[in-house]
């Protein structure tokens, strides 16, 4: 399942959750998070670890 498939199935109050979580992670800022997530231009990094966050709320 890619990233914004599984960020746009997410009820409101986790995806703020997720989002937060996502840039702390990342290191991003709020707009950096949706440029990503629409543009799909995530490194491998980026992708392992926004992959490992969603493996949690799965």
């Amino acid at each position: 399942m890619s990233i914004s498939n599984f960020y746009n199935e997410l009820p409101r109050r986790k995806k703020s959750r997720f989002r937060e979580r996502v840039n702390k992670v990342c290191g991003w800022s709020y707009g950096t998070f949706y440029y990503k997530l629409t543009h799909n231009n995530l490194t491998r990094l980026e992708r392992k670890a926004v992959g490992d966050i969603m493996k949690s709320y799965q």
